[in-house]
Order: C-alpha cells, then sequence, then structure tokens
C-alpha cells in the first residue's frame, strides 16, 4: 500500500518519499533517528524494542518489517522480538527492557499515567540522561509512526515478509555534534532534555526547520500546536504563543476557538481542517477519511499536508515528554511569548 498523497504526486510513495516533499526536514529528521542509536542515549537493543513496540500499537507494518543495523549487530534475536506481542511484563525482556517497554507502552496510550515510582525506577535502571533519552526516543517512534498511519504508507510491507536490515539515515554534516551554550532561563536548555546534548541540539535543528521552511503559514502550524496541547494536556505547550503567528493574526479570541465547538466557530475553514487532522492523528490515526484528505490536499497541497503532519508528529511527542517525565511547574503563567524556533 503506497500513500495516498502518490495519486497526485508520484515520488511521494513511501515515508521517504513523503517526507521527502520538506527536504530540508527530511535531511534533520535523519540526522535526529540516527543520533538515536548512540550508546550515550541508550542501549541499542532497548532502543529497537521500544520501535518495534510503539510500531506493534499503531499496527506499522513498514516499521516492522526493519531491523535496524545498530540492534541487529547488538545481538538481537527474532525470538526476543516476537516476545513483544505479549507485551513489556514478558519474561524474555530483562528488568531494564521491560520497565522500558512499559513506559514505551504507556507514553503511546495514556503518557499521564508514568508514576514517580516508575520514573524513579527507570532511572535507577538507566540513568537520568537515559530515561531523557527513552523520552526522546518515544517521542519520535510514537509520532512518526502515526504519521506514517495517516499518510497510508503503514502497510507498504508484506508483514508474511522476513525483516530485513536497513541502514540509519546518516548524521547531516552540517549539524554541530552539540548546541553552543545558551541561556540558563531558556525553558528548553534548563529542561531535562540538556542531559542529551547533543539529541538536543538535533532535535531543535530538526523543530526550527519545521518552523522556518516550508509552505505551511505560521498560524496553520500554530493552530496544529495548539490543538495538539490541549487533547495531550500540556500546559506548558497550552501556554507558549509564538509569535510569527501572532504576528500573522491568531489572536487570543481565535486561540480560544481552537476548541471542542470549533466546527460552527469563527475559525477559517483551512483552520478547522487542520484541527480535523489533528484529532484523527491523536485520537484514531487509521479513521483517516477521503473526506480530510480531500480538504487537505484542497487546503495546503500534498508538500502541506505533510508538513502539518510531521509538524503534529513532533508536537505531540514533546508534548508527551514533559507530561510523561512529570517536568511542567505548577505555577506557569497563562501565556508565555516565545519567539518562533528557527534552524
Amino acid at each position: 500500500m503506497t500513500s495516498w498523497l502518490s495519486r497526485t504526486t508520484p515520488a511521494a510513495v513511501n515515508f521517504p518519499g513523503t517526507l521527502g516533499l520538506f527536504p530540508a526536514l527530511r535531511t534533520s529528521y535523519g540526522d535526529y533517528f540516527t543520533r538515536l542509536w548512540e550508546p550515550q542515549v541508550l542501549p541499542v537493543v532497548i532502543t529497537e524494542l521500544c520501535r518495534l513496540r510503539i510500531a506493534q500499537l499503531h499496527e506499522c507494518d513498514s516499521e516492522l518489517a526493519v531491523r535496524t543495523r545498530p540492534a541487529a549487530d547488538a545481538g538481537l534475536s527474532e525470538a526476543k522480538v516476537a516476545r513483544l506481542e505479549h507485551g513489556s511484563g514478558d519474561g524474555a525482556f530483562d528488568a531494564a527492557e521491560s520497565a522500558a517497554l512499559q513506559y514505551a507502552e504507556q507514553f503511546v496510550m495514556a503518557p499521564g499515567s508514568v508514576t514517580d515510582a516508575e520514573r524513579g525506577r527507570l532511572t535507577e535502571l538507566l540513568g537520568e540522561a537515559g530515561l531523557v533519552g527513552l523520552a526522546m526516543a518515544c517521542a519520535v517512534f510514537d509520532g512518526f509512526a502515526r504519521y506514517q498511519v495517516v499518510l497510508g504508507t503503514h502497510a507498504e510491507a508484506d508483514p508474511a515478509a522476513e525483516p530485513h536490515v536497513a541502514d540509519l539515515p546518516g548524521l547531516d554534516p552540517a549539524a554541530p555534534a552539540t548546541p553552543p551554550p545558551t541561556d540558563p532561563t531558556d525553558p528548553i536548555a534548563a529542561s531535562p532534555f540538556a542531559l542529551q546534548p547533543d539529541l538536543l541540539a538535533s532535535f531543535l535543528r530538526l523543530y526550527g526547520t519545521l518552523w522556518s521552511g516550508g509552505t505551511v503559514d505560521h498560524p496553520s502550524k500554530e493552530v496544529a500546536r495548539l490543538r495538539n496541547a490541549r487533547v495531550t494536556d500540556c500546559r506548558f505547550c497550552r501556554a507558549v504563543r509564538y509569535d510569527q503567528a501572532r504576528q500573522a493574526g491568531l489572536t487570543e479570541d481565535l486561540v480560544a476557538l481552537i476548541d471542542d465547538g470549533f466546527e460552527a466557530s469563527a475559525l477559517e475553514e483551512r483552520h478547522k481542517v487542520v484541527i480535523r487532522l489533528a484529532d484523527v492523528f491523536l485520537g484514531n490515526p487509521h479513521g483517516v477519511t477521503d473526506d480530510l484528505r480531500t480538504d487537505l490536499l484542497d487546503a495546503y497541497g500534498p508538500a502541506g499536508t505533510v508538513e502539518l503532519t510531521a509538524g503534529l508528529a513532533l508536537f505531540m511527542g514533546f508534548s508527551k515528554i514533559a507530561v510523561s517525565l512529570g517536568t511542567i511547574p505548577d505555577n506557569l503563567p497563562a501565556q508565555i511569548p516565545l519567539p518562533t524556533p528557527t534552524r
């Protein structure tokens, strides 16, 4: 099964092809994904088990058909992979694997259910940096499995075929390994993300590329981000306001309409389409309808549809990190104005 975008854009036939409609984002994504298998993030077998477990939860056959080369080289057996269907509590997994898989399952289904005791146990098993690395890996695995399901590239593989080993996308040679020192009052620099500096630098490039490039206007991306924040209940994300969306006319009166009564509101129709996409992405990625596909293509075209869907993958993944790690302070202001991210 190929992406429904390929009906109008033949190159958008699979996951790399769809992401290739936004070339700079594809490069930044490849850099980030490759860094997930660096040893300071997690043991590579745990990274791979979590990727595959999340793919199972989303019925994403294209991911299940692949074994990354670092995990294959580390000796991950197909016998252990087969036990993933039984869930994180299966006896085939050691203590660290089981705890990480349980976190991955919670991350997908109910990130707010992760308890202080479970975070403490993960810290004992993986270290503080390892817990952050696990969260940053699950964010991308969850987000981009949903991306593939929404765009229809998830079933391109034959589930009966033998899995194949694939090389990682590779690092971006133009990207510095570690970010320069930043203002310690910056909410991201002062967050647990700083325990994974190389991964944080790569994420900031990826996120900045999403916001500073592409074809979609800033208010539309901000509508997607804020709808995600409401659904995932990330209070920090709900409070943030990026300046370029405001300057382009997304007022607080309009922001207030990004709510359950949006269909009957005064929001532009194209912004209602964004909210419909966000709700499917977050609630049931397999529930994309022909009407939604048509509305997305009419409003944003193939490249814009990819950009919005990839944006939701990042918005959702990284708001779930904040929720699942329990790092959101209680005394947030109602609004946090921030400059729009740049690469």
